[in-house]
């Protein structure tokens, strides 16, 4: 049954493992900058979701705006922590 592939289909399924492993790295990218730019990140959500047509572009959109969302959060709450904790070091120094 199993049969040796030719030259057309093995070149076929390289192209095709290719543009996966490219397909992976775009999203991975995208994810990643979405964590470290939360604007960007909703930038590009608000672009995949009105702008895309297929189905598998807006599940990507959806993503970065639910990460961003996150990590936007995240960062608001670490930079009121920072300005919390700076103004009790501040009056403790100053007793």
């Amino acid at each position: 049954m199993n049969q040796e592939m030719n030259f057309d289909e093995r070149k076929r399924v390289r192209f095709e493992a290719t543009i996966d492993i490219l397909y992976l790295l775009n999203l991975t990218f995208l994810y990643v900058y979405s964590v470290v730019s939360p604007i960007f990140g909703i930038i590009i959500a608000i672009i995949l979701k009105s702008g895309s047509l297929s189905e598998r572009a807006k599940k990507v959109g959806n993503t970065c705006l639910i990460i961003s969302l996150i990590c936007l959060g995240v960062w608001v709450v670490l930079f009121i922590l920072i300005i919390v904790i700076a103004a009790l070091v501040g009056t403790m120094a100053g007793l």
